[in-house]
């Protein structure tokens, strides 16, 4: 008996074998030959399953926010220009009010300026929990009423990417973080070929660990017990 081999097969489940040809091996296949069955049922959910890979259709914020991804994170292979944003308001330097020195969120201010752009950035942290949280906004100074082509940002400590997210329209934009030193934030400019990067060490390096906030609270309970 004659067999089909693998790449007739495979024109045969795209539909692509000639007619003639097509009533042969049906036929072939209907006289019982187990080994091009098995070939047969193989290829076809193959060519399902690139069929069903065929018809997705990435939504377009993904593929342009992977786009950007690229870029920013693989500079030296990229025509990508980076503007360095200095600090230029850290809320640390101001008292805490009366009162507050008891709350339960730690929570840290600063304002970045970088060529006609701004970034207002804030870090807060639960007490006890294992996760930060970054919100933060970019405007053009320049522009202020002008809205924003939506792209990617990044947060970084050192080399690796801890998280990210996409701001939008008015810039804004926010993630959890787990809290690590050395972080900086990556945001790409549209229309590309830009990006804006800054340093949160100095915000980071100023926030108050839990074991900071705690440890007073243990000394008085021990206090009292006396």
């Amino acid at each position: 008996m004659n067999h089909f081999d693998i790449t007739q097969w495979t024109d045969f489940a795209r539909g692509v074998t000639a007619a003639a040809d097509r009533g042969v091996m049906e036929a072939h296949v209907g006289s019982g030959c187990a080994r091009c069955r098995e070939t047969l049922s193989l290829v076809k959910r193959v060519v399902e399953s690139a069929r069903l890979d065929n018809a997705y259709d990435p939504p377009e914020h993904v593929v342009r926010c992977a786009k950007a991804l690229s870029a920013l994170v693989f500079p030296k292979r990229s025509a990508v220009s980076t503007l360095i944003a200095r600090l230029v308001y850290a809320s640390f330097g101001e008292l805490a009010p009366v009162g507050m020195r008891a709350e339960d969120r730690v929570s840290r201010h600063g304002l970045y300026e970088a060529g006609d752009f701004c970034v207002d950035v804030r870090l807060e942290q639960e007490m006890g929990s294992a996760l930060a949280t970054l919100v933060g906004q970019i405007s053009n100074r320049v522009d202020p009423d002008s809205s924003l082509v939506e792209a990617p940002v990044l947060l970084m400590a050192r080399k690796d990417i801890i998280a990210h997210t996409v701001y939008n329209r008015f810039g804004e934009f926010q993630m959890e973080y787990p809290p690590a030193p050395d972080l900086r934030l990556r945001l790409a400019l549209v229309p590309p070929g830009k990006r804006l990067e800054l340093s949160l060490k100095q915000l980071v390096s100023e926030m108050p660990t839990p074991t900071d906030r705690k440890a007073p609270a243990r000394k008085q309970r021990r206090n009292r017990v006396r």
